[in-house]
């Protein structure tokens, strides 16, 4: 318990090292690949059963803010890294790959991550729910139209997946918040939090599989779409921030948060082999800036929020 509870105050800085130990350990990596999906899922959980329902409640009710959120993280970003990949001229292998991922919806552990950086986890849930289920529907046509890439992701039967998992996450942590009630999630929210920190861990290792063999063969190209993805976190959360400079507080870092970390995984379990070796290359290393940025960015998050850095006694350090 007391190992969960250090965790779970120094998440930010136990993310970072996740990803080398999947770079060092490569045959660890591999092991824990069937992982990824179960690993997903209890992670979401635990953010659904970290997040208050009032707060979640009063988030869903700015209807009008979310819709152009979701306009901007599902249509505006992809075309502006279109034309921005286009005038940069950056070859295609790098440039498809960018462009998914700025088209992706937020990552399934976004909630984790703004607990981490110090936000509140509602309004990045909501946005990541809205837009996993939109952006079926969206993605595919706009790169068909940007690109002349034609991948068919059956959305509805991706839609038809993603809500009976998120729907069973959220069964799952309605459960678990009744049965533990609220004192209790607030007292051991460090254990918890500890916990979740762990599950990110197994991921990060295995989604590293196969990274390490690349770095040894082809090390610039590696580090090039490290930085790429890098870059592209840093600016699309900038810009994210900037242009929801008119909402509420925790409404403008939630989209900013969402805009730099997106999900591309659904996409790329979905259009499989018609995108070459290049663009899984990306999704991998994507995960750094995903687990090395908020050890870096917490601070500011906190700053901007308003948020004071907790005390030893008060509430958790995540």
């Amino acid at each position: 318990m007391r190992l969960l509870q250090y965790l779970g105050r120094r998440a930010a800085l136990v993310m970072a090292l996740g990803v080398f130990v999947g770079l060092a350990l490569p045959d660890l990596a591999a092991v824990a690949k069937p992982l990824l999906a179960p690993t997903v899922i209890v992670m979401l959980t635990l953010a659904m059963t970290r997040t208050d329902a009032s707060s979640l409640g009063r988030t869903s009710r700015r209807f009008g803010t979310h819709l152009i959120a979701l306009a901007w993280l599902l249509v505006a970003t992809p075309c502006l890294f279109f034309v921005s990949l286009t005038w940069l001229e950056v070859p295609s292998d790098l440039a498809v790959p960018l462009l998914i991922w700025s088209g992706s919806p937020p990552l399934v552990t976004v909630p984790v991550i703004a607990l981490i950086v110090g936000l509140d986890a509602a309004a990045a849930l909501f946005l990541m729910v809205v837009c996993t289920f939109a952006f079926p529907f969206i993605l595919p046509g706009l790169l068909f139209w940007l690109i002349g890439i034609e991948v068919d992701l059956g959305a509805g039967a991706l839609t038809l997946r993603l809500a009976l998992m998120i729907a069973g996450c959220a069964i799952a942590a309605t459960v678990l918040r009744r049965k533990l009630g609220p004192t209790f999630l607030r007292e051991k929210s460090a254990i918890i939090d500890g916990v979740a920190v762990v599950l990110m861990l197994v991921f990060a290792v295995s989604v590293m599989d196969g990274v390490r063999a690349w770095l040894e063969r082809d090390p610039g190209t590696v580090l090039l779409y490290t930085a790429a993805a890098f870059a592209g976190s840093i600016v699309l959360q900038v810009a994210g921030g900037l242009v929801f400079f008119w909402t509420g507080r925790q409404n403008q870092l939630s989209v900013a948060l969402c805009s730099g970390n997106r999900n591309m995984a659904l996409f790329m379990a979905a259009a499989g082999p018609a995108l070459g070796p290049e663009a899984f290359l990306f999704f991998a290393v994507v995960q750094f800036p995903i687990y090395i940025l908020p050890v870096l960015q917490k601070p500011i998050y906190r700053y901007l929020s308003g948020k004071r850095p907790a005390t030893p006694a008060g509430s958790t350090h995540l």
